[in-house]
């Protein structure tokens, strides 16, 4: 919809509109024991590389589902490290309890797994659950909640349901510029929606966050201060960031007389506020910024908004609307062929689209990722100036437990990833020998069976992680009566391997033997060494020099799997052509 609006007229208006007192009414691995849980703060769980993903884009489902290939390409192109996308209640449950994550599936996890951090924005009313049913059939914007305590747990539960199925999904924007909806703007309504929905994804996950939406600025958000205070009790709110749309069509100068490319002044009040309401600890997100002008003059006003923004640490998130023009707007980045602006054609998957010069360069190689220094590291975090890499909570407390002998260096930043085990989505964090996964269902870190996957990614075991060919093949028999043998994968350890898989946690923490003892070149030194497979490590025997006695190491399996990945090259450095890539650097050398 067109963003030119007189947007302290259209404050005005709001708050005529509702009245002059609008406050009426690996899932089978065992867990790794970490003494003293450390307590973790929500940037716990966040991929640690997003640190630097300031920059973002809007975009809509319908579009990234004729064409989601096309768009992640483009989002590549641009450096683009947040996505910014509606997930809609009606889609999610098209009728009282029955769920289809069908969509939110194929989209959500694709954008995740290609390493872009998502702003997920929940909105829209399913039919179901409007007073109004035939108009909400007919435009979303006109649907009416109705008041029934049914429909407000049905959305408690669809929160819940979110935060367990994408936890990967770290800040939540509750509905998109309410002050557009007539019948959801009234902060009657949209308050307890709000509620409903924060209380019911902080039980399922504390650490998520979760944004407030305006369009209007501060007026509303006053307003929700207000009621909160007054419903809910003195200073009791809803939310952990606002997200804010500063569009100004030009009701904002600059000193020299030029407009301004967004809502200074509306911007700064909205921060006042949040600070004199005791709320100057939280983030402000800008989850749209556009300008429906001449390329060229969306060029200049995005490098002077990202420039002007910059210097504001408080805002976290800059997001430009959108990708793509359509039909009634020239926001976007690229147009489309045919041109879908005022002829009112359907974009589909045949739709092409073409950068529009020079904005779509100035967003493209506007520097975005700005690395923090060595000297930025939080009191719980430890750097590692080798890789330039950080560990933290949860990570930490188990990595001190077995430090560079038994986990090596970090080579990625903490990320997000499925674990082909289960299926479940994990927050993972890749070391030279292993990698670690932090499960919130018990809190507890554990760890990845890389030795299953090496194995399976070669061949010699199963997808189901059955032995199926070399040296995972059973053992015909055992020839040291010391060994301790293993009937689930018909394999035995023995002598120095046995000693070192006693003494570094067994099962907990190495696994059940996967194959026999055998030779094998390591590509690290290029030395060739008996070696040994277990679900989660690797063990190798070395010869000591000056007539010492053979040692067992721990291969650098977490190097190999991230080689097969295509992370690292064959010297185990990080692959740097890939922006996307975890094992790049979190921080400036």
């Amino acid at each position: 919809m067109k963003k030119r609006l007189n947007y302290w007229l259209a404050g005005i208006l709001f708050i005529l509109s509702i009245g002059l007192s609008p406050l009426t009414v690996l899932a089978d691995a065992p867990p790794l024991s970490v003494p003293s849980a450390p307590t973790l703060n929500p940037q716990n769980l966040f991929p640690t590389g997003a640190r630097s993903h300031h920059y973002g884009i809007a975009a809509h489902p319908w579009w990234l589902k004729l064409q989601l290939d096309n768009f992640i390409k483009y989002y590549k192109d641009l450096q683009v490290g947040i996505v910014r996308l509606p997930v809609e209640w009606k889609t999610l449950e098209p009728s009282p309890g029955n769920y289809d994550f069908s969509l939110n599936d194929r989209l959500l996890n694709r954008l995740n797994d290609e390493g872009f951090q998502i702003i997920a924005e929940f909105v829209t009313v399913p039919p179901w659950a409007a007073s109004n049913y035939d108009e909400c059939v007919k435009a979303d914007i006109q649907c009416r909640f109705k008041t029934s305590q049914d429909v407000k747990d049905h959305l408690g539960s669809m929160a819940v349901a979110l935060a367990k199925r994408y936890p990967f999904v770290r800040m939540w924007e509750f509905w998109n510029e309410p002050e557009q909806w007539p019948n959801i703007r009234d902060i009657a309504v949209y308050g307890p929606l709000l509620h409903t929905f924060y209380t019911a994804i902080k039980q399922a996950d504390p650490l998520v966050m979760v944004a407030v939406s305006t369009l209007a600025g501060p007026p509303y958000i006053e307003w929700l201060y207000e009621y909160f205070g007054i419903t809910y009790g003195p200073n009791s709110k809803a939310w952990d960031a606002v997200s804010y749309h500063p569009y100004t069509d030009q009701q904002q100068f600059e000193p020299d007389g030029s407009p301004s490319p967004l809502y200074k002044i509306r911007l700064e009040a909205l921060r006042q506020l949040m600070i004199d309401r005791s709320d100057g600890d939280k983030p402000i997100w800008i989850t749209e910024i556009g300008w429906d002008y001449k390329p060229q003059i969306q060029a200049a006003y995005l490098k002077s908004a990202f420039e002007w923004l910059n210097q504001r640490p408080y805002v976290t998130v800059v997001a430009v609307h959108l990708l793509n023009d359509w039909n009634e707007e020239t926001y976007g980045l690229m147009t489309t062929v045919p041109n879908l602006y005022h002829t009112f054609l359907d974009f589909t998957a045949d739709t092409l689209l073409v950068p529009k010069q020079p904005f779509y360069d100035a967003y493209k190689y506007y520097p975005k990722r700005k690395l923090p220094t060595l000297a930025d590291a939080a009191v719980d975090t430890k750097i590692f100036p080798d890789t330039l890499h950080s560990v933290q909570q949860p990570f930490l407390a188990a990595w001190q437990r077995g430090g560079l002998v038994l986990f090596g260096l970090p080579k990625t930043s903490q990320f997000y990833e499925k674990n082909q085990a289960d299926g479940h989505y994990y927050l993972v964090q890749y070391f030279e020998r292993v990698r670690m996964e932090y499960h919130p269902e018990s809190g507890d870190v554990q760890f990845g069976l890389l030795g299953n996957q090496v194995l399976t990614e070669r061949g010699w075991l199963d997808d189901n992680g059955f032995a199926k060919n070399g040296p995972t093949l059973p053992e015909a028999s055992l020839s040291d009566l010391k060994a301790v043998y293993f009937q689930e994968t018909s394999h035995s350890i023995a002598g120095q391997f046995l000693t070192a898989w006693q003494a570094q946690g067994g099962l907990k923490i190495v696994g059940l033997p996967k194959t026999t003892v055998f030779n094998e070149l390591n590509p690290d030194d290029g030395q060739t060494y008996p070696v040994q497979y277990f679900e989660r490590a690797r063990m190798e025997l070395h010869p000591a020099a000056n007539g010492q006695p053979t040692f067992v190491t721990f291969g650098l399996l977490g190097n190999d799997r991230l080689r097969l990945q295509n992370r690292l090259d064959k010297n185990n450095y990080p692959i740097v052509d890939d922006y996307y890539n975890p094992a790049l650097p979190e921080f400036a050398g």
